[in-house]
């Protein structure tokens, strides 16, 4: 087996160590191909190739990163060149969203990347800023290893398969936790201090380490021990040039020992990042600062606009605002030495205050360390995801395109309208009652299950139902043809052959002449005609109009009409998607779902919305190894469709398809799929639908 990881920092090194460790334990007698990006802790384990070390990758801030985009990129071309030659079978990136994200929308491309279990380990913080970036995710990877409770339901909710069993890192810290020495004797204040371990970072924060020390010196008249851990991977002199001891503040220099020193001091000046939060678990109270490259800074306030703390303690007890941080903030211009002296000064002058951050960080401890075998528990889910690929949803890309298409077809079918009405000309009375469906949307609204649920309630009336069906993607869309069961999809369309086949019962006409299909249909004696679809160009009138609405937007699918043509509609549904507020008086309509299937299963569906499928069957239990999505009523090559049944079977799957996409697919292919089937719940709507209809 071979696994690809990338860990770009020096805190995603030691996360993936642990749980990659945990991973090869737990399948000890497999033989494992191991590279990628990986600093002292990855590089430790036997067997282990780096591609690029982590130390060489460090940058932060827009300008930082700008001052290193050649050197990324050529690691990046060099990862892709060896990832080609090794295709691997799990990825596992950890944080350095940027980075990654390019390096996986390079690989989608590759035939192997879809058959690679994918995991963003320690995903961007989305919840803070650039939301967007979930959608990125959705396309690029398997699922998410999450560090933060709240993050799971975050993911979750989206659709996004997620693990969280706690945080490696700080579990692994408290299990090291060593007593921690006195504050402050007669003539000595003790400080933990992390600067940083990007080069960036320190040559923004070291000058200010030493006056703030030596103001915190002035304002407690004692001598100030300061521990200072060097972060694994940097030179001790980068520190020592900087931090020279006084007769006020003596530093010492602990290498590779943030968790010792951290447990040791009861306060800490600590840059922000991961150390704050394994300060405040381990119980050392931090004041928290940050400065970066002043044109990094103006990008940050200017564009960002994030007004919430940064420090992650602050950010995991649910504060908001950054001035009501538990934890106290400093950050860009404010972090001056008088200010953070004045603030760790606070703490030494006020126990019961140190004391109540103390119980805070106890909190946090317990909501991350559920208990100690973090890295354990991770490595046995990502085993579950081995054997069973996770799967995100295909996202709906949102398309300037799409909106600039949706605003002419709404206006054209307006104009049609209106043309209409000018004209004079009146839609035909049938001598039978009917029904209309349509929807505002191309497609994806649940139009043909609907049009399925009302002719079956209208045939256990006592209705003879006729459909009249346009025929999508059926070869000669201009003549007229009755639908049976047995016919090819070819010469149907799918979904007039998915509604005939649905119900037998009901007989089925195409044409793209509505009002020739209707007198056809009044001449075998039906007495209901469902208009299936039609809303925008009908050549007769109908008793009851139902259209169907979703969530998806105008620039996400194109739109036939402008919403406002909803207020027109008798009866305003909603089958699919999240709710949505957009149009007043919308009823959403439930499902109901035959028997979850069991086992191992890759889907293969041609629909207009596969995002709102996957996340409707995932959310009901169901996991997709594989998801092959083709564009809306495409028609599979047997032969390609054999090889696809078969490649599913070598590796212990089935293929799961849509009634839709089944109606496609030969007898002897179809029979070999699982049909995912949902069905209409009895409601209320299908009574007043027939109110005064019989």
């Amino acid at each position: 087996m071979r696994i690809f990881v990338s860990a770009a920092e020096i805190s995603s090194d030691l996360q993936a160590e642990k749980v990659l460790r945990a991973f090869l334990g737990l399948h000890h007698e497999k033989t494992f191909e191991i590279f990628g990006i990986g600093g002292p802790a990855l590089r430790s384990i036997p067997g282990f190739h780096a591609i690029e070390k982590t130390e060489s990758m460090r940058a932060m801030g827009f300008v930082e990163v700008i001052s290193k985009i050649f050197f990324l990129k050529r690691t990046m071309n060099r990862v892709i060149e060896h990832l080609d030659h090794h295709p691997p079978d799990i990825i596992l990136t950890v944080d350095y969203p940027d980075f990654h994200f390019s390096l996986m929308k390079r690989l989608k491309t590759r035939s192997w990347f879809r058959g690679t279990l994918r995991i963003c380990g320690i995903p961007p913080k989305v919840w803070v800023w650039r939301s967007g970036r979930v959608k990125r995710i959705k396309e690029l990877y398997s699922g998410v290893w999450v560090i933060f409770p709240f993050e799971k339901a975050f993911y979750q909710t989206r659709g996004i398969p997620v693990i969280f069993e706690g945080n490696p890192l700080i579990a692994d810290l408290v299990s090291k936790a060593t007593s921690k020495d006195e504050l402050m004797s007669d003539d000595e204040v003790r400080v933990a201090v992390l600067p940083g371990s990007r080069d960036a970072e320190l040559k923004s924060h070291l000058p200010i380490v030493g006056p703030a020390l030596s103001e915190l010196s002035q304002l407690t008249g004692k001598r100030v021990h300061a521990e200072v851990p060097i972060p694994p991977g940097m030179a001790e002199q980068v520190f020592s040039r900087e931090l020279v001891s006084t007769d006020r503040v003596h530093y010492r220099l602990v290498p590779s020992g943030s968790a010792e020193v951290l447990s040791r001091n009861s306060i800490g000046l600590i840059k922000s990042g991961t150390s704050t939060l394994e300060a405040a678990v381990l119980g050392c109270v931090p004041v928290i600062f940050y400065r970066m490259n002043p044109l990094s800074e103006w990008i940050f306030k200017k564009f960002v606009r994030y007004s919430g703390p940064v420090g992650l303690p602050n950010i995991l007890l649910g504060i908001k605002e950054r001035s009501r941080s538990v934890f106290p903030e400093y950050l860009g211009a404010d972090a001056m030495p008088d200010l953070l002296a004045t603030a760790l000064h606070r703490l030494v002058d006020q126990p019961e205050t140190l004391q109540e951050l103390v119980r805070k960080g106890e909190q946090l401890r317990a909501s991350l360390v559920p208990d100690g075998e973090v890295s354990l528990r991770i490595a046995e889910r990502i085993s579950d995801w081995v054997e069973l690929h996770p799967s995100c949803p295909p996202t709906r890309k949102v398309s300037g395109f799409i909106g600039a298409l949706s605003f002419i077809w709404s206006t054209l079918n307006r104009t049609r309208r209106w043309m209409r009405f000018l004209s004079g000309i009146s839609p035909a009375i049938l001598p039978v009652r009917s029904i209309l469906v349509g929807n505002l949307q191309a497609g994806g609204a649940g139009k043909t299950p609907m049009v399925i649920g009302i002719a079956r309630e209208a045939i256990e009336r006592g209705f003879r139902v006729g459909v009249i069906s346009r025929g999508y993607g059926r070869r000669r869309s201009r003549s007229l043809k009755w639908v049976e069961a047995g016919d090819d999809a070819h010469e149907t369309g799918d979904e007039a052959l998915e509604i005939k086949m649905a119900v037998p019962g009901a007989a089925v006409v195409l044409s793209s002449n509505r009002l020739r299909a209707a007198q056809e249909l009044l001449k075998a004696g039906v007495d209901l005609i469902i208009a299936d679809d039609g809303y925008q160009n009908l050549g007769f009138k109908t008793d009851r109009t139902v259209l169907l609405v979703t969530d998806v937007s105008r620039m996400e699918m194109p739109y036939r009409d402008f919403d406002s043509e909803a207020s027109k509609a008798d009866f305003l549904i909603q089958l699919k998607g999240s709710p949505t507020s957009r149009f007043p008086h919308v009823r959403r309509l439930d499902w109901s779902v035959s028997a979850i299937p069991p086992g191992q299963l890759w889907l293969w569906t041609a629909i207009a919305d596969p995002a709102e499928l996957i996340g409707f069957y995932e959310q009901r239990g169901v996991r997709f190894k594989r998801i092959i999505a083709a564009r809306d009523h495409f028609h599979p090559d047997p032969e390609d469709f054999f090889k696809l049944l078969q490649a599913a079977e070598s590796e212990g799957a089935r293929i799961a398809v849509t009634p839709k996409d089944a109606v496609k697919i030969a007898p002897p292919h179809r029979n070999q799929c699982i049909i995912l089937s949902r069905n209409l719940k009895k409601d209320p709507f299908f009574m007043e639908l027939f109110e005064g209809l019989q």
